[in-house]
């Protein structure tokens, strides 16, 4: 026990609080010993004078780059003591001034080395800072010590950040330092999300650890109202914040004078993570904007998506049928943009360009877009060729993989907003290599925080792709409709967009407020649709109306008016199937060994088939799930030709 008690002692002597007491301790027998050596040396007494001087001002010196509260503290220290020191040895060490000079002045010091070592705990960043300074917890994260500290760690409210520099080059990477953020996060308990890595861009070996240890973002932020309302597409749209309070911004067109490249958008995240949302105050955003209109497309939610935007948006579709007919308008509408913008001498779509033109920026949203992709839509031309043709695609969809979607397609998205997903292998397809190995984890989210995302763009400042930012708090839709009727600007798409789009744009369907209608603009003679009425023969004309003819069922309450889809009435649903065999036949022939809507395009509505894209597409699918003419391959849309007479023959 007695030897505990002296173990216990010794311990207690040398933690960095006792050391100060020990030193001041320490100057009696120091002191006592000098006395007897040089009390009656006039030499000794000049020398430890100037050793005392020396001494102070080499502490001075060499605490250079600390703290300046610091330097003078050490400085006054080691400039008292050596003072007392020299005096007691010359005097009586053993006073009683000489002792109560010690035991008070001494005191004193100690005591306020002791407040100095307490104080520099910080409550507020006791975390952040343990993960920053503690050397142990590199050793226990990292494995071996292969990391040093560069640097006091910085300490700000709610975040440290300490730069590092690793020791052992071709043993450890940054690469290597991001796997083992979720190592570090379990040391500290906080989340991976808290934990990001800057990895120097000009020198491999050096980077910094940032810890923000508080959520910032629990609680969101109102939305403020439209960015830049009335103003140009080029100027940045607002969606959300980061989580040091700064505005989330986006742009889409590309900008010469900022050496920015218009870029199309992949938007990423599980059913529930908010995504939609995010996106409606893009497209509020855009429909406030003098020189832009907006596209959408959402076959699987139609009308809880876009909801009060309807009115304000220039085409609209809400069925996979719908959906194709805009995808295969789109590489017209891109080639006839294009052209024109070369013949006037714009290598890209400015605002000058609608000044000049009349050719406003077009922004087309593909939502729940693996829909249209599994029913062989092909983007991959459009996304290719759209950008320069003042065109951003945004495809949306909760899981960007080569099931969902093309990965030709993937690969064209530049810019990406990835909410909260199902796994880190979702995660890795959302976001760049880089990113991920920063720190991203947006697969910690799922969707139990919905409006957390990642935003990975052009114009966006590099440093906050890795930091975590939140879509504004949601908002009413009688709230969107009284802001879209103070500040929606109906911008029209221009004769170069609206000659390329046809008929398929002209037959489009056009919502308003309360109302449901459709684009009754007359066709022209020749092409689908009726040839236009001579009203001064309005006898003829009444000859001819099919009075038993059914009236389409109204939408919404009111009555679709306009000119009806044209269709092929006098093709059974038998002759089409058994004409679609036919060309399977013919593809045979031919030695085709797989096959896909595309290959039906010839065939379809108004030719042999009789029967649109969609119609086709569903029949493939059924005669793939039957086996005989059909087998399904690993890429979505194409499906492997059978030999059906063989087959049996086996």
């Amino acid at each position: 026990m007695t030897d505990s008690r002296k173990t216990d002692l010794m311990k207690a002597a040398v933690t960095p609080h006792g050391r100060p007491w020990l030193a001041v301790a320490g100057q009696v027998p120091a002191t006592f010993l000098a006395n007897a050596a040089w009390a009656d040396s006039t030499a000794a007494a000049i020398g430890m004078t100037v050793a005392s001087g020396l001494l102070t001002a080499a502490t001075w010196w060499g605490a250079t780059g600390t703290h300046p509260a610091r330097r003078v503290h050490a400085t006054i220290t080691t400039g008292a003591a050596t003072s007392y020191l020299t005096a007691a040895t010359f005097a009586d060490p053993l006073g009683a001034t000489e002792l109560s000079v010690l035991v008070i002045g001494g005191a004193t010091l100690a005591a306020s080395w002791n407040i100095r070592k307490v104080m520099r705990v910080n409550p507020d960043a006791a975390t952040g800072e343990k993960a920053a300074t503690e050397t142990g917890l590199l050793a226990k994260s990292i494995g071996k010590a292969k990391l040093a500290l560069r640097g006091e760690p910085k300490v700000e409210p709610n975040k440290v950040t300490a730069p590092y520099k690793i020791t052992a080059p071709g043993e450890l990477t940054n690469e290597e330092i991001s796997r083992r953020i979720q190592h570090i996060a379990t040391e500290l308990g906080i989340s991976p999300n808290a934990i990001r890595i800057r990895s120097d861009a000009d020198d491999a070996s050096r980077g910094e650890l940032v810890f923000v240890p508080k959520d910032m973002l629990v609680d969101g932020a109102p939305w403020p109202g439209p960015v830049n309302a009335g103003a140009s597409v080029v100027e940045p749209f607002g969606i959300g914040i980061y989580e040091d309070g700064a505005p989330e911004q986006i742009w889409f067109p590309a900008d010469e004078g900022a050496r920015r490249n218009a870029t199309h958008f992949l938007v990423a995240g599980m059913n529930g993570s908010a995504k939609s949302t995010a996106m409606t105050f893009a497209l509020i955003d855009a429909l406030t904007r003098r020189d832009v209109i907006v596209w959408g497309c959402d076959p699987a939610k139609g009308r809880q998506t876009f909801g009060p935007l309807l009115p304000y948006l220039d085409w609209v579709e809400m069925t996979l049928a719908g959906g194709e007919v805009m995808v295969n308008t789109l590489p017209d509408v891109i080639t006839a943009r294009a052209d024109e913008l070369g013949r006037h001498g714009f290598k890209n779509w400015t605002p000058a360009a609608f000044e000049q033109l009349g050719m406003p920026y077009m922004i087309v949203l593909f939502e729940e877009a693996a829909k249209l992709f599994r029913n062989g839509a092909e983007l991959e031309a459009v996304v290719e060729a759209a950008r320069s043709a003042g065109i951003t695609v945004i495809v949306s969809l909760q899981r960007p993989s080569s099931t969902t979607m093309p990965t030709d397609v993937r690969e064209q998205l530049g810019g990406a907003l990835c909410f909260g997903v199902k796994g880190s292998t979702t995660a890795d397809m959302a976001l760049p290599d880089d990113v991920r190995d920063a720190g991203a984890r947006p697969e910690a989210w799922e969707n139990r925080k919905p409006g957390y995302h990642y935003c990975v763009a052009p114009g966006v400042d590099e440093g906050r792709y890795v930091m975590p930012a939140r879509s504004w708090n949601p908002i009413t839709d009688d709230e969107i409709r009284a802001v879209l009727q103070q500040f929606a600007i109906a911008t029209p798409a221009g004769p170069t967009t609206t000659n390329a789009a046809g008929a398929a744009y002209a037959n489009r369907t056009i919502y308003t407020e309360g109302a449901l209608t459709s684009n009754a603009a007359p066709a022209t003679p020749g092409e689908d649709g009726p040839e236009p009425m001579d009203h001064e023969d309005d006898d003829t004309q009444l000859d001819e109306i099919d009075i038993d003819q059914e009236i389409p069922a109204p939408a919404t309450g009111t009555l679709a008016l306009g000119k009806p889809p044209a269709k092929d009435d006098d093709v059974t649903t038998e002759q089409a199937y058994a004409r679609l065999l036919g060309v399977l036949d013919a593809l045979r022939d031919e030695g085709r060994d797989t096959i896909g809507p595309k290959d039906f395009a010839p065939y379809g509505k108004g030719s042999r088939v009789g029967r649109a894209r969609s119609w086709i597409s569903e029949r493939l699918g059924d005669l793939a799930d039957e086996g005989v003419h059909l087998a399904e391959t690993d890429q979505p849309g194409v499906y492997r030709l059978l030999h059906p007479a063989l087959s049996t023959a086996a």
